[in-house]
């Protein structure tokens, strides 16, 4: 049976040549990218299908996806700003249309349920294993759909402030709305975020916390090709709309769509700033000494 991982990559380069984002912090050049595709596979992804840019796709090929060839099957979709026809976009936008749209590219190489994870972001292998698991619970079923939640305690990066989608969830675990706070950091030991006032407000350490981990069944395509064209026709003009996975899960949650959400134990690491970069390679030498990965991904002997 095929598991497929989507990963959303087209924001790791540019029309004007260069990946970002290829910063190595593995002992050999390994990248958090190369971690998240060595979990999926050891976890049971069979399929992954990175979501890139035309513009950068023979270097991405070359330097990213050519490591993972013959240990999962590969596809890929391209995210453009140009698959919007003209009239209904502004001829100066350089900014991608957000990841709701990037996922919409995948559909036509999508038949089963699939899982959705940003390539920029370390995600731990007990999240890969929850998100393969709850698939393989949904495969004979329609319209079920999930996220992988995080503890706000555990997404908080050492460097300062960043933006978090705070969960709201009711009793049976249900996804009520995700609020994006920017600027959400720790202030004397507590994470807080500034409101419009510009005030501190205190927020709680267990908060459920979107970090675009999600579980689809395909039938999700459907109601997200009909939000996107009514995104477009209401702000395709504006430059710098965008139209978020968590924008598109809030519109379809009030319409009365079930999301469940199930936490992960998992830490969140990522490359926000240069600060962030000694962490994040002591954590993987921690977890390389814990024996989770080899001291080299992705040699015929360790998969």
């Amino acid at each position: 049976m095929t598991t497929t991982l989507v990963v959303l990559a087209a924001k790791m380069g540019n029309k004007y040549g260069g990946l970002k984002q290829l910063e190595g912090i593995g002992p050999n050049g390994e990248t958090i990218l190369d971690y998240s595709m060595y979990d999926a596979i050891k976890t049971g992804f069979n399929k992954v299908v990175f979501v890139i840019s035309k513009y950068f796709e023979e270097e991405f090929k070359k330097v990213v996806s050519s490591k993972y060839e013959g240990k999962i099957e590969i596809e890929y979709a391209f995210q453009e700003i140009e698959s919007v026809p003209e009239e209904l976009r502004n001829s100066k936008r350089n900014l991608l249309w957000g990841s709701a749209h990037a996922l919409l590219m995948a559909k036509d190489v999508i038949k089963e349920p699939f899982g959705v994870i940003n390539a920029a972001n370390f995600y731990q292998r007990e999240s890969f294993e929850i998100l393969y698991n709850e698939l393989q619970n949904i495969r004979n079923t329609r319209d079920k759909h999930f996220l992988v939640s995080f503890r706000l305690a555990n997404v908080l990066a050492e460097s300062g402030g960043l933006t978090r989608g705070i969960c709201e969830v009711n009793e049976e675990g249900n996804l009520i709305s995700i609020i994006d706070r920017k600027g959400v950091e720790r202030i004397g030991g507590d994470p807080m975020y500034l409101n419009e006032f510009n005030k501190w407000v205190g927020l709680d350490v267990a908060s459920p916390i979107s970090m675009n981990m999600w579980g689809f069944s395909p039938d999700i395509f459907t109601s997200l090709t009909h939000e996107f064209d009514s995104f477009i026709a209401k702000s395709g003009l504006d430059l710098n709309s965008t139209f978020t996975i968590p924008q598109f899960m809030n519109t379809m949650v009030q319409k009365g769509l079930k999301v469940n959400t199930i936490s992960t134990p998992a830490k969140w690491m990522a490359l926000v700033s240069p600060d962030d970069r000694i962490q994040v390679i002591l954590r993987i030498n921690d977890l390389i000494r814990k024996g989770v990965y080899p001291q080299k991904l992705f040699e015929l002997t360790n998969l």
